[in-house]
């Protein structure tokens, strides 16, 4: 008999959601709470939404995916070792298996998103899903039902708040990766049916490598990937 998705999910989303999460806040304090910014704990979200954490005063934990991701440890994460780190975490994600990850599937990662990030001194209870219950973490219903709410609303003469602003403006796990994602799963979702389908994250794959390979040599290594404005946050 197939196993359930949330029994799957306890098997899977831990190691994929979260790695090698900090386990002290060291002196420093957290990174959002009292005191300041510089020491804090560092994260990391990679391209395809696996959370990387350190210490205070430890490398910045971009380097712990960039090893995970650098299959033959040269150095070098070539397209073919970015490519195959994206599936991996796919196929994690994917519990039925079905090559694509549906509404359940995108909101257990959510579950395992807010679970690991409360496991991380100083990032605990920030940057919670965008809107009401379900809504997930870019602000897109994982249903039908936003649209006939908002029908009822009638529009208002007066001005709305302006966008937010900032490195740290659409919350943390956006911050903490380059793209500035608050749901990297849902970046994929390019049709915006709630559903990322094999095809769509191969191409969004595609799309993430060219747009880190910035002088266009094939590769990347550590030296040539930006710093995510968390990391320009502590690190400045």
């Amino acid at each position: 008999m197939r196993a359930s998705v949330p029994s799957l999910a306890a098997l899977t989303l831990a190691g994929v959601v979260c790695s090698a999460c900090a386990s002290d806040p060291g002196p420093g304090g957290g990174l959002l709470g009292p005191g300041p910014l510089a020491g804090g704990p560092g994260l990391f979200v990679s391209p395809f939404g696996e959370l990387f954490a350190s210490e205070p005063g430890q490398p910045w934990p971009v380097g712990q995916w960039f090893a995970k991701a650098d299959a033959n440890g040269d150095g070098r994460l070539t397209g073919v070792e970015f490519v195959a780190d994206g599936q991996r975490v796919f196929r994690a994600l994917d519990l039925r298996p079905d090559n694509r990850l549906t509404p359940d599937e995108i909101v257990l990662y959510e579950r395992g998103l807010d679970a690991a990030r409360a496991t991380i001194p100083g990032f605990e209870g920030q940057g919670g899903p965008v809107g009401r219950p379900g809504a997930g973490y870019g602000g897109m219903a994982l249903n039908g039902g936003a649209q006939e709410i908002e029908s009822r609303i009638p529009p208002t003469p007066v001005r709305g708040p302006r966008a937010p602003r900032g490195p740290l403006a659409y919350g943390p796990i956006a911050a903490a990766g380059f793209f500035n994602y608050p749901q990297p799963i849902k970046a994929a979702d390019t049709d915006t049916n709630q559903t990322v389908t094999a095809q769509e994250w191969s191409l969004a794959t595609d799309r993430w490598f060219l747009a880190l390979d910035t002088d266009r040599d094939g590769v990347l290594t550590l030296a040539t990937l930006p710093r995510t404005p968390l990391q320009g946050l502590v690190e400045r």
